[in-house]
Formats: C-alpha cells, sequence, structure tokens
C-alpha cells in the first residue's frame, strides 16, 4: 500500500532556477557593461542593466532580511519575469549577439510569468520571501 506524502511540494527545480537566473544575471551585467560604450545616450541604460545583473547574481547567493520590504517583486515568479522582460527590451538593440541574448531573456522572462500561473511548480527557496511558503503570520486583511 502506497502512502501519501504531504509535506512533499513537487519536484525541486532549484538548481534549475538558480542556473538560469545565474545565467540570465551574467547575460545583463554583461550586456549592461559593454553599453557604458556605447555612447553617453546608453551609458545610464547599462548602468541600470549591469545594476539589475548584479543584483540578479547577488540574490542567487544571499538574500538580505529587508530587500523583500523594498524589492518585493524579485521573490515572484511574475515580478522576476517582468524584470526580465524589461532588461530584454533594454537590450534588444545594437549587435547580433546582444539581440539574441535579449532574446533569451525574454524568454525566461515570458517562462517566468506563465510559471506564475502554474500551481504545480514552486519557486526556489530565494525566491520565497522573508516568510517563506508559510501563511502562519499572516492575517487576513479585508
Amino acid at each position: 500500500m502506497d502512502t501519501v506524502d504531504f509535506e512533499s511540494t513537487g519536484p525541486d527545480f532549484g538548481a534549475v532556477f538558480k542556473a538560469i537566473n545565474l545565467a540570465v544575471a551574467t547575460i545583463a551585467f554583461a550586456s549592461g557593461f559593454t553599453q557604458l560604450f556605447s555612447g553617453i545616450g546608453y551609458f545610464f541604460q547599462g548602468l541600470y542593466v549591469a545594476a539589475l545583473g548584479v543584483i540578479i547574481g547577488y540574490l542567487e547567493f544571499k538574500v538580505p532580511p529587508q530587500l523583500y520590504s523594498y524589492c518585493s517583486s524579485f521573490f515572484s515568479f511574475l515580478g522576476r519575469g517582468l524584470i526580465y522582460i524589461l532588461i530584454a527590451i533594454l537590450n534588444i538593440h545594437g549587435s547580433a549577439l546582444r539581440i539574441i541574448c535579449a532574446f533569451f531573456v525574454f524568454v525566461v522572462g515570458i517562462s517566468y510569468v506563465v510559471l506564475e500561473f502554474v500551481q504545480s511548480i514552486q519557486p526556489p527557496e530565494n525566491m520565497q520571501g522573508e516568510q517563506g511558503l508559510s501563511t502562519d503570520g499572516l492575517d487576513d486583511v479585508i
């Protein structure tokens, strides 16, 4: 007789999400860094994209406790997907390599937006915010 494990939340894709997020962080930082030298018009855009790449990469290794209060969009599939789409849109100019990288980041962003509505896949541990999946300490506010 099989037993049902109610504690299991489905397959753990944490390593896959970490690899994808690190790839996006690397692409964002590299493309932002190359935009710094594309002219004064793209200088600040490059700073912004490179900073987002550094933040995304940093969040894969350590999550500061106060960051959830200020940047809660990094802790959901929908928010992170929209940030990735923004990075892709900011990078969709210039060389063919930059356009290919922007397309990859765009596809990852669309995939994350879709994953927000798939109940069977839980976000990885570093994307669950300060309280994780637990709702014990939350009050219903209507």
